[in-house]
This record gives C-alpha cells, structure tokens and sequence, in this order.
C-alpha cells in the first residue's frame, strides 16, 4: 500500500468509526457521495482548495461555504484536513469511506468492460456468480464499452480481473503457438 493511500485509509477509518458511533454510516456515506462529485465536477475549486498561497484558514472559509449544507461533524473533519495539509485527500477518503460501507453490507463494486452494453439479465447473472465466488451478499456492475476485446467479457472487482474475452484468448492461443 502506497503511503498516501495508507494516510488516506487511516483518515477515512477514523471518520467511519465517528460514523459508526453517531449512528451515520449512511447518511455520510450520501454526503460523501455529494463531496466527490463536487471535487470531480469543480476542478477550479479542487485547485482553490490545493493551493499553497491560500492561508488554512481562507481554505477552511472557501470550504464551509461549499459545503454549508453537509453535517456540522463531517464539515469539521474536513476542516481537520485542511488543518493538517491532508486536502488534497479527500476524494481517496471518500472513496474508502464507500468501500467500508459496502464491505459493512456484503457489496463489492464491479467495473465490466464488454463489446456490446451488457442486458439487466446478463448484468443479474454476472453479479449472482461473481458475488457468490466473493462470498458477498451483491455485486453492483458498472459497465463500460470496449470494442478492442472483440467478444466476453472483463471483469475488474478491486485488484481482480477476471478476463474471458476473445482477445485475451487470443493472445494465450499466440502465446500457445510461440512455445
């Protein structure tokens, strides 16, 4: 683990055992939700919030009044990090954060690569057997498009890939021949 996400991964348990404790899970995990988009969607505010010509205190201000309507303890934690230079964090903390909440509900995050967008039926049936080879409750499937793997399908669940395209049996079957 990197040393930027294991700062990351320290603040984000700390702030979900606040959560766990205030009886918040979900409603941070919203807010955090709102939180990533908003850094995603606003990359001059991002670079507000980043620059180091900014006094803590002028980035805590501009940080308040972005996220005004988010709960008073998740606001102060965010304030926490800019107090500790820890800014530039917050969207890995997020990302953790729902890691954490899914992990707590027996979900796992899927990203599935296919030639074609894949139909409810085959998302259900990939999502039934990959859950259960993951010994989890759901597994929630976003699919993306990718022609280059001319048929199957590429499943990415955190470091695992499972790969059953026609180009990767391709490449074993060149790699076959080589040998």
């Amino acid at each position: 683990m990197s040393k930027d996400l294991e700062v990351a991964s320290r603040y984000a348990t700390a702030i979900f055992q606040v959560a766990t404790e205030k009886d918040l899970i979900a409603e941070f995990g919203e807010e955090f939700s709102v939180i990533k988009q908003a850094l995603a969607e606003n990359q001059d505010f991002v670079k507000l919030l980043e620059n180091p010509t900014l006094t803590t205190e002028q980035k805590k201000n501009l940080a308040g009044e972005v996220f005004k309507e988010a709960n008073e303890t998740l606001r102060d934690f965010i304030f926490l990090l800019i107090d500790r230079g820890r800014e530039d964090y917050l969207a890995t903390i997020a990302d953790l954060y729902a890691k954490r909440v899914n992990d707590l509900h027996g979900i796992a995050e899927a990203e599935v690569y296919s030639v074609i967008p894949l139909s409810d039926q085959e998302k259900a049936s990939l999502s039934a057997v990959f859950a259960k080879k993951l010994g989890k409750k759901e597994l929630r499937i976003h699919n993306h498009v990718d022609k280059s793997l001319i048929g199957g399908v590429r499943v990415v669940i955190g470091t695992q890939i499972y790969d059953d395209s026609l180009k990767m049996k391709l490449k074993n079957l060149e790699r076959q021949i080589k040998a």
